[in-house]
């Protein structure tokens, strides 16, 4: 147990591991690199996550920009791959610690910062989010099956589980794009990130041997930002490329984007454009999950009393079940449960003329009725943990 960071196996206690943490954050602190960044504070935490001004989650999607294998000989743990420009950026870089180790510019002994190794890089957003939705769908089959809740017919279904979604949504997601904005979605889902090594995030002594107190660490750090690349400040072998910087910028020229923006166009898709019609096909599937082959009822009857009846819920063929429950139904459906997922100002209300507006925008332009919803309901600039909150909040106590 070390005296002044976090170890592998913390022993203290929440106190004592928070003020070791401030310690940490003070000790590596280098206003020399701004491109040290901490990836924890405030709308950093989404970087790569979500658009650029309204803050929709968004995944790489990208005939421009696609995803790129790194080679084998420096990827550890099967493939690796990041966006096509990022693979381009870092080759580069790698190349000038191997000319720099040649040429006896830095400690050719060091574990991680000499011969490059590639640990992680891009997760696939949509296979994260598939095993997260395949607990979430069977706790709620565990809920009510505890409830009896006897389903005989979809509608049923969805008021039983409305009310466990509005109790449980906020903090564990159970949308596609909420779950890209959450904590449980690594900011590795980016395409712009590649880990460096395999050690335990939550190890701050390693961190400190390792990286802050390597021979090789400014050179390191100056590497990055010759060639486009952030440091994760709390996770020191994370890099993470920086879309906004001219460097990065200029490999990503060679595929026709040009700016920042550009990048964002090219290289990436809002969720709920590509993920409206799997939300559908979840709850077709819950149904199918929850809906039992019969059902025992009582009968009310007093000439035969504890009597009971069988009764067959109804089944769904795919074709039947989606011309009765049509895209705007659970557009509605989609609003209600995003509202429960999202730290929004809106009041009932509110939220049921959006709703109402949205619904009626489909009717002739189904496509644009999401992007608007979505535009609304992800504004972060007063949200608790955004910088515009945390700003109001500073000047607030300054009064």
């Amino acid at each position: 147990m070390s005296d002044w960071y976090v170890g592998k196996t913390p022993e203290d206690g929440a106190e004592k591991i928070f003020s070791k943490r401030l310690i940490y954050k003070y000790d590596t602190a280098n206003p020399d690199y701004k491109n040290l960044m901490d990836f924890n504070f405030a709308e950093k935490h989404l970087y790569g996550r979500v658009t650029k001004f309204h803050f929709v989650p968004m995944v790489p999607y990208s005939t421009i920009a696609p995803l790129e294998k790194f080679h084998a000989t420096i990827s550890d743990g099967g493939a690796q791959s990041a966006l096509n420009f990022v693979v381009d950026a870092f080759n580069a870089l790698n190349n000038q610690f191997t000319k720099c180790i040649m040429n006896g510019q830095i400690n050719p002994a060091d574990p991680f910062l000499s011969k490059l190794r590639i640990f992680k890089s891009y997760q696939n957003p949509t296979h994260l989010y598939t095993q997260h939705l395949l607990i979430y769908k069977a706790t709620l089959a565990s809920l009510l099956n505890q409830e009896r809740a006897n389903i005989t017919n979809f509608d049923q279904l969805i008021l039983k589980v409305m009310p466990m979604l509005e109790k449980s949504a906020r903090k564990n997601p159970f949308t596609m794009p909420a779950y890209v904005k959450s904590n449980f979605c690594p900011i590795n889902v980016s395409g712009l990130v590649v880990e460096i090594a395999d050690i335990d995030p939550n190890d701050d002594v390693e961190k400190i041997e390792k990286f802050y107190n390597s021979l090789n660490w400014e050179f390191y750090l100056n590497a990055c930002r010759s060639y486009g690349f952030m440091v994760d400040k709390m996770i020191p072998w994370r890099m993470v490329a920086d879309i906004g910087s001219p460097r990065m910028l200029e490999y990503a020229r060679v595929y026709g984007m040009t700016s920042t923006n550009e990048v964002l166009r090219g290289a990436y898709q809002k969720v709920h454009r590509l993920y409206f019609q799997s939300f559908k096909n979840t709850f077709y599937n819950l149904y199918q999950e929850a809906r039992q082959d019969h059902l025992y009822e009582p009968v009310d009857c007093a000439e035969m009393p504890g009597a009971i009846k069988i009764v067959v819920p109804r089944k769904y063929t795919p074709t039947a079940f989606f011309e009765q429950y049509t895209d705007e139904y659970f557009l509605q459906l989609y609003c209600k449960i995003r509202f429960f997922e999202e730290e929004s100002q809106f009041t009932e209300s509110e939220q049921a003329y959006i709703i109402d507006d949205c619904v009626e925008m489909a009717s002739y332009d189904f496509g644009k009725a999401l992007d608007s919803f979505e535009n609304i309901l992800n504004k972060p600039f007063d949200y608790r943990g955004s910088l515009g909150y945390i700003k109001d909040k500073h000047a607030k106590q300054q009064r």
